[in-house]
């Protein structure tokens, strides 16, 4: 019989979320708390609506004692030789927040062997052992650290973001990039589609990648003159590019099923390499508008297309593309 497991989110998306678990096969899903979500076993692919999750093995007493012995026969069973981590994280709600230095003195508590730095756990084949303290009760369980999408506690990726960057957004494109372990590099060629007022233009002008904004609106003004970065005033959707480019991202306040068919036809014209794209999701049936926009840009001919909402993102999810 699969395990149960534990899951957190973005506050206020419990109920997509379980309605994904669901719509995947999973049996037993429920509210656990808020940001909290329980499902008997995973589905095959990383839910799109979790930010992390750990197959549940230990649950019990939010004291040091209790929470140090859990973890060491945690560990036991799963083999003292290999390398581990430990993410301790409260669920981001208003409830659990205050506790966060709790759940961290709770961690403090686990001394153990074979405790590693993130990079090595990825490296040598580690555990990330996760701690998560949610009201009151906490629970505790272990995974392949390279089976998760990110190893910030919680999910919670604090992205930077350039000095220069008119607007938040640039956070997430950092994290876009950061969770598709890649990015532009120096001389790539990228069209940037909405890009006004620039907050996406920044970041790749950052990485001192070449930029085309596509956007009848103004970019920011510090922005005028830069070097590497056309400005072209015209709506994405009448956008030709000249040339194949290396990176088309997209983050247009429009309907997710035309932004979907904008983004397969860059593929299906073979207009691009790389795609990260940025698209808002309705009120409802969210999950079902993703499988819709992944359908959509995978029938576009581009290659890999996951889907996920990032920490860093709000009634949003960010895709990612490929074509060969």
């Amino acid at each position: 019989m699969s395990s149960p497991w534990i899951w957190t989110c973005r506050p206020g998306f419990e109920a997509d979320l379980a309605a994904e678990l669901g719509r995947r096969g999973l049996r037993e899903v429920r509210t656990v708390g808020p940001s909290l979500v329980g499902s008997r076993g995973r589905p095959p692919a990383f839910p799109v609506f979790a930010r992390t999750g750990f197959p549940l093995v230990w649950e019990g007493p939010a004291e040091p004692d209790a929470v140090a012995r859990g973890i060491a026969g945690l560990l036991a069973a799963a083999g003292r030789s290999r390398p581990w981590i430990l993410l301790p994280w409260v669920p981001d709600s208003d409830a659990d927040n205050p506790h966060g230095a709790e759940v961290e003195r709770l961690a403090a508590a686990v001394d153990a062997p074979g405790r590693v730095k993130e990079a090595d756990a990825v490296r040598y084949g580690g555990l990330a052992v996760q701690l998560c303290l949610a009201g009151g009760v906490a629970r505790a369980g272990a995974l392949d650290a390279g089976d998760l999408p990110t190893l910030s506690p919680g999910g919670r990726v604090r992205a930077p973001m350039p000095k220069d960057a008119p607007s938040r957004a640039g956070r997430k494109l950092e994290e876009a990039f950061a969770w598709v372990g890649r990015g532009p590099e120096a001389g790539d060629l990228c069209v940037d589609l909405g890009a006004a007022p620039g907050g996406w233009t920044a970041v790749l002008l950052g990485r001192r990648a070449r930029v085309i904004a596509v956007d009848p609106a103004q970019l920011a003004p510090a922005f005028r003159g830069r070097r590497g970065l056309v400005h072209v005033k015209a709506s994405a959707f009448d956008f030709v590019p000249d040339e194949p480019v290396d990176w088309l991202l997209c983050d247009m306040a429009w309907r997710p099923l035309e932004v979907a068919q904008l983004l397969a036809k860059w593929g299906k014209k073979k207009w691009a390499h790389a795609l990260v794209a940025n698209v808002k999701l309705p009120m409802k049936q969210r999950i079902e508008h993703v499988d819709k926009v992944v359908a959509a840009v995978t029938g576009g001919g581009w290659s890999d297309v996951r889907a996920r909402q990032l920490y860093h993102d709000r009634e949003e999810v960010t895709l990612s593309a490929w074509r060969v």
